[in-house]
């Protein structure tokens, strides 16, 4: 509708122009008025427009974090799923482990049983070698003894052979008998060494046994010990993995619990998210009715601002087209004194300005547009307090010269550099889009200015294309409130 509204301005003026001068006065004064008021209106529907897909962005937006939501929850049910298997798995271990541990623990019972029974017989061992001990004690005594009879025996057998060869003949048969006891005695004294040394060494052999047996009795003693300990300890951890097993479980029958809850909010969860879907779709449908109807209000508000009834539309839209023919106009010049050429007007390869925030790039005409159409700007600004900006933008939606209000060093507040440092930049919103590529003789179009900090300014840009040497570089954009 707007394009059409624009293209029939001519046929309507001169429906105009054949009326009587009385009709054409109140027809001019009517359009003026409509013009005025759909102006506001158009304000107000592009705003609505903005704000309606504002929230259908929500709409979107809550539509994806439903859907990453989803995808969570059947992560959680698939990681509930292994979870159950693992507990599965860990009660079956533990079932095996206590019966395994029922197993060891009445080995080990068994074993400490047989200890005792060792410890008893060790302990009869240990009495039986006291009393042999006791016994060799006796038996030394009696060699001791028997010892001494061989040394008195020997004694004896010694003076009887003196006094059986004083005796001559008359004692030599007493002096052989003397002679036998006294070998005798010899042979009983060996005897008793050998039978001494042997007790020593029986002795000595017992008396290590008894060690021997002492401590292994004590060994056993202290086995027994830590078998009861151990035992004791089984017990302790049975009890502590029958305690796990029951946990178990009850954690397995939460899972159930969880994955069902998971499955039903999943099931909730789309349902919620196609009903999203089809309302961000739906606003996005109704925001582009919108804005439809503030382009084609914007368009007759346009239209009657060119046909002379809307005066005060009418005084910005010239002050627009005068602006787009002096740039172009000085571009042509610039190109023909060598002072700017062709394809430097023409180049979109911009560099970007390191570490700006938000990017700035430099184009090969930046510093003429800096030098030379920035005084057109400023003369533009100053003759209309309506005017909040205005600046030429190439077909690319880039601003290269600002208003000097707005064309400030950057910071490092990002947010403040977004309203008060918008030259070198790129527009590319639809407003700014739409501008740079624009080649009807005038575009009126409602926008929110983004000025940081969540501050949307309502405005109206007016725009004309820019052409050099025939071709289209861009237009030139005033933005004010009506």
């Amino acid at each position: 509708m707007s394009e059409h509204a624009y293209a029939n301005s001519e046929t309507f003026k001169l429906s105009i122009d054949e009326s009587s001068p009385s009709e054409n006065g109140s027809v001019m004064e009517a359009m003026g008025s409509i013009g005025t008021n759909l102006s506001g209106i158009s304000l107000d529907v592009a705003v609505s427009a903005d704000e309606i897909q504002s929230i259908s962005g929500v709409f979107a937006s809550n539509v994806e974090d439903f859907s990453m939501l989803i995808g969570r929850f059947t992560d959680i049910e698939s990681a509930t799923t292994e979870i159950s298997t693992q507990i599965a798995d860990a009660e079956s271990i533990a079932n095996r482990a206590c019966a395994e541990i029922g197993s060891s623990h009445g080995t080990i019972e068994t074993a400490r049983e047989e200890i005792a029974e060792l410890l008893k017989a060790v302990s009869v061992g240990q009495e039986r070698m006291a009393e042999l001990s006791d016994v060799l004690g006796k038996v030394g005594s009696i060699t001791n003894t028997i010892n001494n009879i061989a040394r008195q025996t020997n004694l004896l057998a010694l003076n009887a052979s003196i006094e059986a060869a004083r005796a001559g003949d008359a004692g030599r048969g007493f002096l052989v008998v003397a002679n036998e006891v006294k070998e005798l005695a010899q042979s009983t004294a060996n005897a008793t060494s050998e039978i001494e040394t042997a007790l020593t060494e029986i002795k000595s052999g017992f008396e290590h046994l008894a060690d021997t047996t002492k401590q292994t009795g004590e060994t056993a003693a202290k086995v027994q010990t830590h078998a009861g300990t151990f035992a004791d300890i089984l017990l302790k951890v049975s009890g502590d993995i029958q305690v796990i097993g029951k946990a178990t479980t009850s954690i397995d029958e939460k899972m159930d619990d969880v994955q069902q809850t998971c499955g039903l909010f999943r099931e909730t969860s789309g349902t919620v998210s196609a009903s999203l879907t089809e309302s961000s779709t739906k606003l996005s449908d109704i925001a582009r009715t919108m804005r439809r109807v503030s382009d084609d209000t914007d368009a007759f508000v346009l239209f009657s601002a060119t046909c002379g009834a809307n005066k005060n539309e009418a005084v910005v839209i010239r002050l627009a087209e005068d602006a787009a023919k002096r740039v172009a106009e000085l571009f042509e010049q610039a190109i023909a004194t060598g002072e700017l050429t062709e394809e430097e007007l023409f180049d979109r390869n911009h560099t970007e300005v390191p570490g700006s925030n938000p990017p700035q790039h430099l184009a090969r005409f930046s510093r003429f547009n800096d030098a030379h159409v920035s005084p057109i700007i400023e003369e533009i600004v100053a003759s209309d307090k309506r005017i909040a900006w205005c600046a030429s933008i190439d077909d690319t939606a880039y601003i290269s010269t600002n208003t000097k209000a707005v064309s400030k060093p950057q910071g490092k507040d990002v947010e403040w550099n977004i309203a008060n440092c918008r030259n070198h930049r790129y527009f590319d919103d639809r407003t700014g889009l739409r501008a740079a590529k624009n080649r009807d003789p005038l575009l009126l179009q409602t926008y929110q200015r983004d000025m940081g900090r969540g501050n949307l300014v309502p405005m109206k840009d007016i725009s004309a294309p820019i052409f050099v040497r025939g071709r289209h570089w861009g237009g030139f954009r005033i933005g004010y409130t009506p």
